[in-house]
């Protein structure tokens, strides 16, 4: 009988998720150091920073917005000699107020520093 009810509650949360499960997607942790970057960023001081932070990216040069679902954004930058395309992912938290932010490249060992750079573009922006 407890397994029934157990069963029940997890095929009910699979149908109807919380508010809270479905607010935000958590961004994986990067693999390679050399062509990745996380970050987490408190965002206190800004009304509506997942708007904001849609904008930038919809006002950079080569980033295309190719998934966007309530508080994630998926964006793909193309670069402009080679065209390497690189994967930036934004995740808004409301609860905690944080800013999740992952650029990586797709190929190669390095990146030469680009995602750092994007990275602290869009922080220079937003704040």
């Amino acid at each position: 009988m407890k397994i029934f009810f157990v069963s029940f509650f997890i095929f009910i949360g699979f149908i109807f998720p919380s508010a809270s499960f479905a607010s935000h997607i958590e961004l994986s942790e990067c693999v390679e150091i050399a062509h990745c970057v996380r970050e987490e960023w408190e965002v206190d001081s800004i009304e509506q920073p997942f708007k904001e932070v849609k904008e930038i990216i919809e006002n950079t040069p080569r980033s295309v917005i190719v998934e966007l679902d309530g508080d994630y954004l998926h964006a793909e930058v193309t670069s402009k000699w080679m065209k390497y395309v690189d994967d930036l992912e934004v995740s808004f938290v409301p609860e905690s107020r944080k800013l999740l932010v992952r650029s990586e490249s797709r190929v190669g060992e390095s990146d030469l520093g680009v995602n750092q750079k994007r990275v602290d573009l869009l922080k220079s922006k937003l704040f």
